[in-house]
């Protein structure tokens, strides 16, 4: 039994060891699977659709600096004559006067029987009034009722403003007038000048037909002869001589006065080249002054 029992597991043994030899086919060998490659399709991406980007908060407009003004001055705008002759000739006040003006007619209301001299004029005649003349001033001036109408700045038209709207001729009745103005009219054409003057001159003349009237000729301007504004002043001089009779109306020249002999005008007598401004250049105008104020002031 026992031999049987072996007998046939080694028979069994043979035959799963041999197995694959019975048959006589070969073992199948499986080729390796290859796959195709996948090809995948492009992923098309739907549009991005970002949503609107918030708008910053508007900023305050930043204050821009002021632009400087240029340096250059423009060219006034050119008149005709006869647009410039109505404008030297139209009466006028400059607000900034407004102060002086009425301090001015509130001493005439007060000194109205005293006030015998009359000075009308621009800077040149304010400035009488000024610290830098005050010596010549009390020499000249002081002993005398005087009401000095000069304002800073006036033109023809201002003073003609005095005498039509201010109301202050009106309050006195001067014996001596004195005129000296034009040279702030100098970007006007001479012939618009002399017209501003000559009405000055009549219109004084028609208010105080009793009074004496001095027309002053307007002073040197600029340092030479050749200072264009000088030149403007000289041809209204040639012409406004001619509404002086001699007797009324008296005309008084000192332009030399101030002058070297070839026509210089030195800063020692007006800093500027405008304005007397010291005692040297005031008692050059008080000493021309001073015997009409001493016939008529009193």
């Amino acid at each position: 039994m026992k031999h049987l029992n072996l007998f046939s597991m080694m028979l069994a043994a043979m035959v799963g060891v041999s197995g694959c030899c019975i048959t006589g086919d070969a073992p199948e060998t499986k080729a390796p699977e290859t796959k195709a490659p996948e090809t995948k399709a492009p992923e098309t991406k739907a549009p991005e659709t970002k949503a609107p980007a918030k708008k910053a908060p508007a900023r305050k407009a930043a204050k821009k600096a002021p632009a400087k003004k240029s340096a250059v001055k423009k060219a006034p705008k050119k008149l005709t004559l006869e647009k410039e002759i109505k404008q030297t000739t139209t009466p006028v006040q400059y607000k900034r006067h407004a102060k002086r003006h009425a301090a001015k007619k509130a001493f005439a209301e007060a000194n109205k029987d005293k006030i015998k001299i009359l000075m009308l004029g621009d800077s040149i005649t304010h400035q009488w009034e000024y610290p830098a003349a005050k010596a010549a001033k009390a020499k000249y001036l002081d002993p005398y009722s005087i009401l000095n109408l000069g304002c800073g700045g006036d033109r023809t038209q201002h003073t003609l403003w005095i005498i039509e709207k201010s109301g202050i001729l009106e309050l006195i009745k001067p014996q001596l007038v004195t005129i000296m103005i034009g040279t702030n009219n100098h970007r006007n054409s001479p012939e618009a000048t002399i017209a501003g003057i000559k009405l000055i001159v009549e219109k004084v003349r028609a208010r105080y037909p009793e009074a004496k009237i001095l027309l002053y000729a307007i002073f040197p301007r600029g340092a030479d002869n050749k200072d264009w504004r000088r030149i403007v002043n000289e041809k209204v001089n040639a012409e406004i001589v001619k509404f002086c009779d001699g007797d009324k109306v008296e005309w008084v020249d000192i332009r030399k006065n101030f002058l070297t002999a070839d026509g210089i005008l030195e800063k020692a007598m007006m800093p500027d080249l405008l304005h007397p401004r010291n005692v040297k250049g005031y008692s050059i105008w008080g000493e021309s002054l001073k015997p009409y104020f001493e016939k008529y002031g009193k």
